[in-house]
């Protein structure tokens, strides 16, 4: 993608406001009311007034975007209102959101520079809303245009957001730190599948180590088979690209246990034999996210230098129907030993899984989270913004969701229902891959803990509902939305 935007941080002035070329006032309902908090033109006062007479507060509403010009000093300056909701709702994320959609208005009018200013960055103790509304600025003004032949030219914009808080220059690095990294996983699950493959992707993963640092190691097929990781060499063994684990390790925590981030990586899953439907198979390219937000995180790991030990495992693939692909009801031994019977080819995420968060606790994992686009099933559950969570440890689930609910993703654990084992009994093998539709997301995660060593605190996390964005809105555009890859990276802050 293309830097659209530089954010940086400033001190509120009357005559830089009068200056400017734009300004966006980020208001809640009670920071309308309180809008002399800013040291603003009488001009601007006026319009909030105005606002509230003729519209009522719905120009605050979250997400709302009201825009206009105004008469100044020195010309004509573009006032944009952008909402962050009423009471309760005026959270960071909901400032992310509101930034999102500012950022875009600001580039609708081809704006090149401009303030940010809110009521809410006039007390020293808010730093957590300046970093939300950072990232907002940033993240909404990201975009997949790379194969475009007449891309939308966009003038860059350059905002400085006016704040008192302590340390703001620091904030708003590491913001753009997170920010790029959320970046990089966007740009890979956006990639076509022609594009990326296991191969681009493990190399990929090559070049992320470089670039900050990080031990690497690729598994080829043969190196995989030496080790009996056979389920993952199923699901690969229909394709032209043969499959490929890479593995980055962070070393920064001195004597601290280890952490294994795991990733489903199959870089495009048409079901295999188990063929989907051909409606929607085109955005099968993303069911490697959960791989793109390990190896993302991974790299703002490294570059915000924090005091943690990492294992970063991304399990790459390719699930293809070919004359040499795996079939239903085939039996397969994976690296820890166990059989498993393939009842449904399309279940393939569970498969590769097995072998990786298998591998993590060889790498000497001391708690494994894998991340995955693994079912359908969650967003049935769930809906299109919440991620399910499905854990044998419910301290390390709290943890996630806490960690979530800072950087704006929302997670739910689900249970593991007392029935999910025997659902999975084979009569031929020591398990299988697929239970059947009821209580999907919930077997599907229950699998990939079979294969975590005994003992090892393990959560999975299905991010089948969250993954991809029908529509643009916010901070997440249309397409890949990398969800995971921040509350990923604020996990790893609080280890």
């Amino acid at each position: 993608m293309t830097q659209l935007i530089t954010v940086k941080s400033g001190k509120e002035k009357m005559e830089l406001y009068e200056k400017a070329e734009a300004v966006v006032l980020f208001l809640c309902k009670e920071c309308a009311d309180h809008i002399h908090a800013l040291t603003l033109p009488e001009a601007f006062y006026d319009a909030v007034a105005w606002q509230i007479k003729t519209q009522g507060y719905g120009f605050t509403d979250t997400g709302s975007i009201t825009s206009l010009l105004m008469k100044t000093k020195n010309g004509f300056t573009r006032v944009i209102f952008a909402g962050v909701g009423a009471g309760k709702e005026c959270t960071p994320n909901h400032l992310r959101i509101a930034a999102g959609n500012a950022v875009r208005e600001l580039h609708k009018n081809k704006v090149r520079q401009a303030i940010a200013a809110a009521p809410l960055l006039t007390y020293p103790k808010r730093g957590h809303y300046l970093k939300a509304l950072t990232e907002g600025l940033l993240l909404g003004s990201y975009r997949f245009d790379k194969y475009k032949s007449e891309a939308a030219k966009s003038e860059k914009v350059s905002v400085t957001i006016f704040n008192v808080i302590p340390g703001a220059a620091g904030i708003l690095k590491e913001a753009s730190t997170i920010c790029n990294a959320i970046y990089h996983a966007r740009d890979l699950a956006n990639e076509p599948g022609n594009v990326m493959n296991p191969e681009t992707l493990a190399e990929e993963a090559m070049l992320t180590a470089k670039k900050y640092n990080l031990e690497a190691e690729v598994l080829s097929a043969g190196e995989m088979q030496k080790l009996g990781m056979g389920a993952i060499l199923a699901v690969g063994q229909g394709s032209v690209h043969g499959p490929k684990v890479a593995v980055l390790k962070y070393a920064n925590g001195q004597d601290k246990p280890y952490v294994a981030f795991v990733g489903k990586g199959i870089t495009f899953d048409s079901g295999g034999i188990s063929i989907k439907p051909s409606e929607g198979m085109g955005e099968m390219k993303d069911d490697m996210t959960g791989a793109a937000a390990v190896l993302s995180a991974m790299q703002a790991i490294a570059a915000l230098w924090l005091p943690v030990n990492v294992i970063g495992v991304m399990a790459c693939a390719e699930n293809m129907p070919s004359g040499s692909a795996q079939r239903p009801g085939d039996i397969i031994k994976a690296g820890s030993g166990k059989t498993i019977e393939v009842d449904n080819t399309d279940a393939e995420g569970r498969l590769v899984l097995a072998d990786a968060v298998w591998y993590a606790c060889r790498k000497g994992a001391a708690k494994v989270i894998d991340i995955a686009t693994l079912t359908g099933a969650v967003s049935v559950a769930l809906g299109e913004h919440t991620s399910g969570i499905i854990a044998n440890d419910d301290a390390l689930a709290e943890e996630i969701k806490k960690a979530g609910r800072r950087v704006g993703e929302a997670w739910w654990q689900l249970p593991i229902v007392e029935e999910a084992e025997e659902m999975l009994k084979s009569t031929c093998a020591d398990i299988k891959n697929n239970a059947g539709r009821p209580a999907g997301t919930i077997t599907g995660g229950v699998f990939i803990g079979e294969f975590v060593d005994k003992g090892i605190p393990w959560a999975h996390l299905d991010i089948g509902g969250t993954s991809t964005a029908k529509k643009t809105e916010g901070h997440l555009p249309e397409g890949c939305t990398a969800f995971g890859t921040a509350t990923l990276i604020e996990y790893a802050r609080t280890l």
